[in-house]
């Protein structure tokens, strides 16, 4: 790979990325990082990521949730980003996977009505942020899990979703589409992936993943592709991007398998010792 661009000063351009688990993805790393205040282990030159917990996109205009997303927001805008910096936001996975199919069926309203309600909520704190002066980038709503809790295997973590898969990814995409438009409308910038993250039926691609919800660096070449179009003040250089061959997603799968039987496997001793 290219050395980044540095600026007149020799520093690298930085984007502050600050969101729900999902802004690990660009710490460079297949790992859930620490939440803020403690430091991420950042590898790659262009971001920074401050992890604020399970936060909602909803909520990020209320302060006094069980999650302190707002609070947890505005002290990293206040402590750690320079005046004018770029900073991404990476919130909405959660409300797409848990909460907006299971709050359109208890109020029997349509779920495009619902999505637009959480971003009329999330898109107040979007644009207060740039008010403040920063350039901001609203990162997209990844795909999700492919299965249903409970039936995940066991090698993956049990995440909490409602509905279906293409429920699931179906509320993603409108969130992802009014995103777009409300970027446009008052002036952040727009970073998605999602595209290329499904296949031809919608379904997401577990190989982009590294667990059941979190996207692994196999899906960074893309995203920096996208970067580029959005940010090329950044100086990243051009990337090579890998598609799946079938090869591909039969070893990942194989690998997956791998890891299940040896999780198994450690549990021998403590089983054999119970019954001891």
């Amino acid at each position: 790979m290219e050395s980044p661009l540095e600026t007149k000063t020799g520093e690298v351009p930085v984007v502050y990325c600050i969101g729900d688990s999902h802004v690990c993805f660009f710490s460079g790393q297949d790992k859930i990082q620490p939440d803020w205040p403690n430091a991420s282990d950042d590898r790659l030159p262009w971001f920074k990521t401050y992890r604020t917990g399970s936060s909602l996109a909803y909520n990020l205009p209320k302060t006094g949730t069980r999650t302190r997303g707002r609070e947890c927001l505005l002290e990293v805008l206040d402590t750690q980003v320079p005046p004018g910096a770029r900073v991404l936001l990476s919130f909405g996975e959660i409300d797409c996977r848990a909460h907006l199919i299971k709050q359109a069926q208890l109020k029997g309203r349509p779920i495009e009505t619902v999505v637009e309600l959480c971003l009329d909520e999330y898109f107040k704190a979007v644009r207060e942020i740039v008010d403040r002066g920063f350039t901001v980038i609203v990162y997209n709503v990844v795909p999700s899990r492919v299965s249903s809790p409970g039936s995940e295997p066991k090698d993956e973590d049990n995440f909490v979703a409602a509905g279906t898969w293409r429920e699931r990814n179906r509320a993603a995409m409108l969130f992802n589409e009014g995103a777009r438009r409300r970027c446009a409308e008052c002036g952040a910038r727009f970073l998605e992936n999602f595209p290329r993250l499904i296949d031809a039926r919608g379904k997401s691609i577990r190989w982009y993943f590294w667990d059941s919800i979190h996207l692994s660096q196999r899906a960074m070449p893309a995203t920096l592709e996208n970067f580029r179009a959005i940010c090329p003040e950044l100086g990243i250089p051009p990337q090579r991007i890998c598609h799946p061959g079938g090869a591909a997603v039969m070893f990942d799968l194989f690998k997956r398998r791998c890891r299940r039987v040896a999780k198994e496997i450690r549990k021998l001793p403590r089983l054999f010792g119970a019954v001891s």
